[in-house]
C-alpha cells in the first residue's frame, strides 16, 4: 500500500524533524485506521513549492554535488533515489521507515486561481491564464491540480473555474481537497461537477506557514491499495499510475475542527 499527502509545503518556520516525525506518525495512524497492521506500506509527500521557494531543488543539488546538507545530530537523513523528481527521508533510528518527497510547484494564474504542478520541477511562471498554466504543466509531464482554498472558489474566480471545468475535455487534471477545510462546511459544488466529468479529487493537508502546522503533514491524503512502490523511480511510477486513471484513490484523514480553523486564520492574518 502507498499513503500519499498530495499538498505539502515546507516553510522556513518548520522544523524538519518535527515535520517528518509527524508525517510518519500520521501515516501510521492512517494505516491503522485502514486496517493495515501486519503488512508494510510506503508513504509519500507531494511538495507544492511557491515561486519564492526552492527547498527541493536546493537539497537535491547539494546532495548530488556532494555538499553535505545532513546534520548528523538530526533524526532524519535525506538521500537521493533513482529519479530526479524525488528524495528519500530516512529516520536514523527506524530502519525501513522512509518518506518519499516528490518535487512540485504552486502557481498563481492571471485570474488569481492557484494551480499545482505535481511531479514537476520546471520553472513555470505565475501570471499565465488558467488554460495556459494547465497546458504548461501537462507539457512538462506533470499532473495539474486546482486546489480548494479559503475564499478562492467563490465569486468571479469560482465562475471562471466552473466554466473551465465545464468545457474541459482532456485528461491529466485533478481538483484538490484541503485538510484545513472545516468539517462543517458543505462539500464544494465544484467537486460534484468535476466528478461528473470524471475528474478525481486529490486530498492533501496544505499546511499553513505557522510552526505548529508542520505537525499536520501526512494527516490528510489518499492511499492506493494495491500499488507496490518502485523505490528506484518513485516519482515517475506514481505519476504514471495517477495519469493512467486505472486505480481507485481512497481518501483518509479528517477535516479540521472549526476552532482550529479560525485560530489558524487569525494567527495567519494578525501574526499573534
Amino acid at each position: 500500500m502507498l499513503f500519499v499527502d498530495a499538498h505539502v509545503h515546507i516553510y522556513d518556520c518548520f522544523d524538519l524533524d518535527v515535520l517528518f516525525d509527524s508525517a510518519l506518525a500520521n501515516f501510521q495512524t492512517a494505516a491503522k485506521h485502514c486496517g493495515v497492521t501486519n503488512k508494510p506500506f510506503s508513504s509519500m509527500l507531494l511538495l507544492t513549492e511557491r515561486a519564492s521557494d526552492n527547498w527541493f531543488r536546493h537539497v537535491f543539488t547539494k546532495i548530488k554535488t556532494g555538499t553535505d546538507v545532513n546534520n548528523p545530530d538530526k533524526r532524519w537523513v535525506i538521500t537521493l533515489t533513482g529519479d530526479e523528481l524525488s528524495l528519500r527521508a530516512c529516520h536514523n533510528g527506524c530502519p525501513g521507515k522512509e518518506i518519499y518527497l516528490i518535487a512540485g510547484r504552486q502557481i498563481v494564474t492571471a485570474e488569481k486561481i492557484e494551480a499545482l504542478a505535481l511531479f514537476c520541477n520546471a520553472g513555470i511562471n505565475d501570471g499565465q491564464s488558467l488554460n495556459e498554466t494547465v497546458n504548461t504543466i501537462l507539457q512538462c509531464n506533470g499532473i495539474a491540480v486546482i486546489p480548494w482554498g479559503v475564499g478562492k472558489w467563490i465569486g468571479k474566480r469560482g465562475g471562471i473555474l466552473q466554466d473551465f471545468l465545464t468545457g474541459y475535455g482532456g485528461k491529466g487534471i485533478f481538483l484538490g481537497d484541503n485538510g484545513g477545510r472545516p468539517w462543517c462546511w458543505p462539500t464544494p459544488t465544484l467537486f460534484h461537477l468535476a466528478r461528473g466529468k470524471g475528474i478525481s479529487v486529490l486530498p492533501g493537508t496544505d499546511p499553513l506557514p505557522l510552526p505548529h502546522e508542520a505537525m499536520r503533514v501526512g494527516s490528510f491524503g489518499f492511499f492506493l491499495d494495491h500499488h507496490p512502490l518502485n523505490i528506484n523511480s518513485p516519482a515517475t511510477s506514481v505519476r504514471d499510475l495517477l495519469k493512467s486513471d486505472k486505480e481507485t484513490l481512497y481518501p483518509f484523514g479528517r477535516l479540521q475542527n472549526i476552532k482550529s480553523f479560525f485560530t489558524n486564520q487569525l494567527q495567519l492574518r494578525f501574526n499573534f
